[in-house]
């Protein structure tokens, strides 16, 4: 995995901090509908220079039964990183949803007005088993014939392309990354940058006919 430089300490904090959140058990089977990753500076001036696992925090934002949100939280050199999940338990995914999910117009252009093309992305079943093996995530819906991409792994991702150039020393930054259908192993994706909003988009490759329906999208990133 090749990193930029100056984001070496930023990939690794986030993975430990997504890592941490395998240790909540009871939520075998439920998906990410949104997820935050925040950087601000610490309340208190704590200048480390490694990561302390046994000092990340976790805490129940909400806990029901459908739906929990649950956040993550260390300090490392002076500014305070939290990743927050919403995760829901969703109806069973079958291959006739899939395939609807997957559905999108195929034209031959690339590109649409009002949206610049970033990069494109595609996850193999050995990405997202070398990825749940590291975090510790052992969702079955990350195990199936075609596995759901974990959505930590796209929301790294994106943060290693695209938005850690948003990040300074003294960042006070939130990136929230919405999921509004899943991606399956093997699903090439488009990701844009709207103009005027800054919103970063993806969409199947070759969907980007219905770019303006957030039915068509497969998750955006906010960044606040």
């Amino acid at each position: 995995m090749e990193l930029k430089p100056g984001e070496t300490d930023l990939f690794y904090i986030y993975m430990e901090l997504v890592s941490s959140f395998s240790k909540i058990e009871g939520f075998n089977g439920w998906m990410i509908a949104k997820a935050e990753f925040k950087i601000e500076k610490a309340q208190c001036f704590i200048n480390k220079t490694s990561i302390d696992k046994a000092a990340i925090s976790r805490e129940f934002l909400k806990h029901r039964k459908n739906y929990s949100v649950i956040s993550a939280c260390t300090t490392y050199k002076n500014l305070e990183y939290t990743v927050i999940m919403h995760i829901i338990k969703p109806y069973v995914i079958s291959n006739k949803n899939r395939d609807i999910v997957n559905k999108a117009d195929n034209v031959p252009e690339t590109g649409s007005p009002g949206f610049k093309y970033l990069f494109t992305l595609k996850y193999t079943i050995e990405d997202i088993k070398r990825f749940t093996e590291f975090t510790g995530d052992n969702n079955p819906v990350h195990q199936t014939v075609t596995p759901v991409v974990p959505g930590f792994l796209m929301f790294g991702d994106i943060t290693r392309k695209e938005l850690y150039k948003y990040i300074t020393v003294n960042s006070q930054v939130k990136f929230i990354i919405c999921f509004r259908n899943p991606v399956f192993a093997d699903e090439i994706l488009e990701v844009y940058m709207e103009a005027g909003t800054g919103k970063i988009i993806a969409v199947q490759a070759d969907g980007y006919k219905g770019i303006r329906k957030k039915t068509y999208y497969k998750w955006e990133v906010e960044i606040i």
